[in-house]
């Protein structure tokens, strides 16, 4: 099969996907032409979306925001925004897929979930080079990706860097790295106020958690929060004494010398990449209830285990000290790795789901 794969503005959002594509052209499954759309074209995409077309004209749009509304001042522009954006496919492959939401759109029998979304990558990526819609800003960055010594290397985030088989140890050890979200925001009048206190619940929750941690488990336990302006003033207490472990080569090979690992709701509700960092790493998870749904069978209670506060994360992680416990979700979860998270994967099934057949 032959297929187009029409690049607008691409950010790090899409380049699990470009990766698969290139992967599926490289093993021979797939025919790829990638085009790169100029700005101000009428088939430029909105931010982190691409177009497939395939060979007998289906037209395929992968968004993988993290949300809804998270590229519009108002909430309730997003039903037009939307039906816009289905009238123009046969098929949108949504990151943050609801069931619910999708209900208000004219066609929402045209979406579809995709599996988790993670910055991962392959050699030979298109989305490693700059295209005519990514702004300059976004232009000299992967001019930085491509220097090896560079912490920001494409080379740290290559899906063999990442994707890990089983380990169960004996003696397990508990992590949650995360960052905060100033409430204030990186700019004036960024965030509307629903924005604000959502960061502000998202940073009390990952400070309670941590704190309990701590506690709970004292040497078992690794964790805090990246340090910033905004942490150091406001939550000096769970900040990060080493920073260099926010270098991604760095937290990569950290993280895999650990065993249960804590994942907390992203922004807009979204399903962050530290989740799939853990199960592409085949480890097991305790988490906040997904806000939205992965295509694959992922579910609580066979994937990960979720939690609502402090004290309830305290109590999975117990319940996975039990090896037998870690034993069967880590096979669980690198067996979803291997068919749905691997970048070659998350296409040929996103593709599969859409009735292509490779």
């Amino acid at each position: 099969m032959t297929v187009t794969v029409r690049l607008s503005e691409v950010p790090l959002h899409l380049y699990q996907v470009l990766a698969g594509f290139s992967a599926l052209q490289k093993e021979g499954a797939l025919r790829v032409r990638f085009e790169r759309l100029r700005p101000g074209s009428p088939d430029v995409l909105p931010y982190n979306m691409l177009e497939v077309v395939t060979e007998d004209g289906r037209r395929l749009i992968y968004d993988m925001n993290d949300g809804y509304a998270n590229l519009l001042p108002d909430a309730g522009e997003v039903v037009p925004f939307y039906n816009a954006l289905l009238a123009r496919c046969d098929v949108l492959f949504k990151r943050s897929f609801d069931r619910t939401q999708n209900a208000a759109f004219d066609a929402p029998q045209k979406m579809l979930p995709t599996p988790p979304n993670f910055l991962v990558t392959r050699k030979g990526n298109p989305a490693h080079f700059p295209v005519p819609c990514d702004p300059k800003r976004e232009k000299i960055k992967k001019l930085v990706r491509m220097l090896p010594g560079s912490p920001y290397y494409n080379g740290h985030i290559l899906e063999d860097n990442i994707f890990s088989p089983p380990r169960v140890s004996p003696q397990p050890k508990i992590l949650f790295m995360a960052r905060l979200w100033d409430p204030a925001g990186e700019t004036p009048g960024q965030l509307t106020e629903a924005m604000a206190e959502e960061r502000h619940a998202i940073n009390e929750s990952r400070a309670a958690c941590i704190r309990l941690l701590r506690r709970e488990f004292a040497d078992r336990f690794f964790g805090g929060v990246a340090a910033s302006e905004f942490t150091r003033r406001e939550y000096a207490d769970v900040v990060l004494d080493d920073p260099s472990l926010a270098r991604k080569d760095a937290y990569l090979a950290f993280m895999k010398t650990f065993d249960i690992h804590i994942s907390t709701m992203g922004l807009h509700g979204s399903t962050g990449w530290k989740f799939a960092e853990y199960i592409a790493a085949s480890k097991v998870i305790v988490c906040e209830p997904l806000c939205y749904e992965s295509s694959g069978g992922l579910a609580d209670g066979v994937h990960y285990l979720s939690f609502t506060d402090a004290d309830s994360c305290v109590e999975n992680v117990h319940a996975l000290l039990d090896d037998t416990a870690r034993a069967e979700m880590t096979a669980r979860n690198h067996s979803y790795a291997e068919s749905y998270l691997r970048p070659a994967a998350f296409v040929r099934t996103t593709l599969a789901d859409a009735g292509c057949i490779l």
